[in-house]
């Protein structure tokens, strides 16, 4: 008696399949010479062997979305009409797109740790970087169309950065809902702010002493001027230079070319002081 194979039985015999991966569809693909043209000499790349150059990049991404057309095709007929040799063909497709698909991701993976490394995330963790960026390493990959005429380098940068930025969204997200214990790595370091605070403390000290003794050789007009324009109480009012002109009798230019000489003396005694060098 002959059997009778129901659409059911056609299913589960493809059930343990790979199901086909993602392409970009494109008239090439229809082509009946680009099979031969594009898997004339046919030898699995090399993995491993550094970075590809623009043909070769071009060349295996049009590889790679044949390859994932053909599966869906075969994936297709063998669900309509199941027949032992579609299997066998399915395989050598596979092989033949993983391989191309590893020898992208691996001459490719040095974009995701120089990113990393000229990155500005500084609050995300370097193994969660270098995790987000391998993922978007590898959509890139699946995604990016060789026919539009661009680098790849160029559409994988792009995609690893927002990778990156949506990270440190999530992370910074996650910071403010979260309450965490107090850890000094996540804790901004106050010692610039210190020192900058105490250098301009001595910088005060040391052109305090400079305008005590007089280093700067200051004319009393000068320093007149630069009492009324910095005056060193804070509830003292400062001056303008059209003010201070009226109460001298001398033009507003007259006041700022007294105050700009006073301020080049006050400057060249500060790079003389001993103790500022």
């Amino acid at each position: 008696m002959r059997r009778v194979t129901t659409k059911a039985s056609k299913s589960q015999r493809i059930a343990g399949w790979l199901h086909p991966p993602p392409y970009i569809m494109n008239n090439e693909l229809r082509r009946a010479g680009t099979e031969a043209d594009l898997f004339a000499n046919w030898v699995d790349p090399p993995w491993g062997t550094g970075r590809v150059d623009h043909a070769e990049e071009v060349l295996r991404f049009k590889q790679l979305h044949f390859c994932a057309y053909r599966l869906s095709q075969l994936y297709q007929r063998a669900v309509r009409s199941y027949r032992p040799n579609i299997h066998k063909e399915y395989c050598r497709w596979v092989d033949r797109y993983h391989a191309i698909r590893q020898r992208l991701i691996d001459a490719n993976l040095g974009l995701v740790y120089d990113l990393i490394g000229r990155s500005r995330f500084n609050s995300l963790d370097r193994d969660e970087m270098a995790s987000e960026g391998m993922m978007a390493l590898l959509r890139a990959v699946d995604t990016f169309d060789p026919w539009r005429g661009f680098r790849f380098s160029t559409y994988a940068c792009n995609a690893i950065l927002r990778a990156f930025s949506r990270a440190a969204m999530r992370d910074s997200r996650r910071r403010t809902m979260l309450t965490v214990p107090y850890d000094p790595d996540f804790e901004r370091s106050d010692l610039p702010d210190t020192r900058r605070g105490e250098e301009e403390m001595l910088y005060i000290e040391r052109l305090g002493n400079i305008m005590r003794d007089n280093r700067a050789e200051l004319t009393d007009i000068e320093r007149l001027v630069l009492s009324k324009r910095f005056p060193a109480a804070e509830a003292v009012e400062r001056q303008t230079l059209d003010r201070i002109g009226r109460q001298m009798r001398v033009s507003k230019e007259r006041v700022r070319q007294i105050q700009l000489s006073a301020l080049n003396k006050l400057r060249r005694a500060v790079e003389e002081d001993t103790v500022l060098r």
